[in-house]
């Protein structure tokens, strides 16, 4: 990342965002067909629905934190040429006030997701484990720690937001401290609410199990799929003509980032699992033995070649990751692969033995990903894509990178 002093003199106009009525209305539409289909899967298993709402949801959540944390690095890092794409990011982040009423579905189904809610359908021995953490997993401080993890998401991002969106009002507003100095302090907060959402959501569907790598994981994944999406969104944006200053060096820096994290994940990934099968522990492994049976050891593998192998071998070449086209599509592959690792994070634990995918999994997907994409446009209308006062915008625009 370029830290080079700003330039001298702010930009002072910027395309204003039209608010994208066409995408918005499908978005609006496919949210519409995905709750058709979910009216449906409720009626017909309402277990498998709260399951792919889960999965969806996390899918949503975990790239929208991803998204969140990379805004705020920018900001502590006070680096130069994501103001360029920044405005991008405080869209993405705009979905949290929707992402706390989509969470509400969930509170109706809990007892169907988590296995701790029935400590008597265990075994006697593990039996005794999940009571020894029924202080900690009961729902009343479930639904509490859920609010404020929501909460904090939700008030940071609006912090940030309406900080940034003084700026293109008034020129002189002194923000940019401010936005350093809670970006900076509020990081830690974000990161241990996002892990216990870890804890909580994902990994208590397997209460006997356990590992102090999987919010790292978790976050890695939700980390690279923040970073894939911006990298949609801008291409999408520079092709409709709203970030025409954006140039091949800000792709080859998204693409760097893009080929770091995806390192980091498959890292993270890799020594949960060689821990755990060094220990060789029944109570361990089997988190990863039930997902190499049956279909899931192809989408194990997936994951491994989809996810890491393909995407870093692709990411290597220099010339591709200066084209803003191909970056879109090598994101939007990875995007798709965080989806289904998200699967494979939690939909062994109800339907081990059966195939992979379910169709509610689609009707999921479409409405929560419709709201949360409706959401994100609608909170940019009428706004610059570009912080067009903000006085690092003029180095971030001229941004070069060999």
């Amino acid at each position: 990342m370029s830290n080079e002093p700003p330039g001298s003199a702010p930009v002072t106009a910027g395309q204003v965002f039209d608010g994208a009525k066409r995408a918005i209305k499908i978005a609006l539409v496919a949210a519409a067909l995905g709750a058709a289909l979910l009216v449906v899967g409720i009626a017909i298993d309402r277990t498998a629905f709260f399951g792919a709402y889960l999965t969806a949801y996390a899918f949503v959540v975990s790239t929208a934190g991803g998204a969140l944390i990379l805004l705020m690095s920018f900001h502590a890092m006070r680096a130069s040429w994501p103001t360029a794409v920044r405005r991008l990011l405080e869209g993405v982040v705009g979905v949290f006030p929707a992402l706390a009423l989509l969470f509400l579905p969930l509170c109706f189904g809990l007892s169907r997701l988590y296995p701790w809610l029935h400590p008597e359908r265990f075994a006697p021995d593990e039996r005794r484990l999940v009571m020894h953490k029924l202080p900690y997993l009961n729902v009343p401080f479930f639904l509490v720690r859920a609010a404020v993890f929501l909460a904090v998401w939700a008030g940071i991002a609006w912090l940030l937001r309406r900080w940034s969106f003084q700026k293109d009002a008034d020129q002189r507003a002194p923000v940019e401290d401010k936005l350093y100095r809670l970006s900076a302090g509020a990081l830690p907060a974000v990161a241990l609410t996002f892990s216990f959402a870890a804890f909580d959501w994902l990994m208590s569907l397997t209460p006997v199990w356990f590992s102090t790598m999987y919010p790292v994981y978790f976050f890695g994944g939700g980390f690279v799929a923040a970073i894939a999406l911006l990298t949609i969104v801008t291409a999408l944006a520079q092709r409709r003509g709203f970030l025409p200053e954006i140039t091949e060096s800000h792709y080859y820096a998204l693409g760097r980032l893009l080929l770091a994290f995806i390192i980091f994940w498959a890292y993270a990934a890799f020594f949960q699992f060689m821990l755990m099968w060094m220990g060789n522990r029944p109570d361990e492994v089997i988190y990863y033995v039930t997902r190499w049976r049956g279909a899931w050891r192809a989408v194990s593998i997936v994951l491994v070649v989809g996810h890491f192998v393909i995407p870093f071998l692709v990411l290597l070449n220099y010339r591709l990751k200066r084209d803003g086209r191909w970056m879109a599509v090598v994101a939007a592959w990875i995007l798709l692969l965080h989806y289904i690792d998200t699967v494979w994070l939690v939909a062994p634990a109800q339907r081990a033995q059966a195939f992979p995918l379910h169709w509610l999994d689609l009707g999921a997907v479409l409405f929560i990903g419709g709201v949360s994409i409706a959401a994100a446009l609608y909170s940019l209308r009428g706004r610059p894509l570009i912080p067009i006062h903000d006085p690092r915008l003029v180095h971030a625009l001229r941004y070069e990178s060999l």
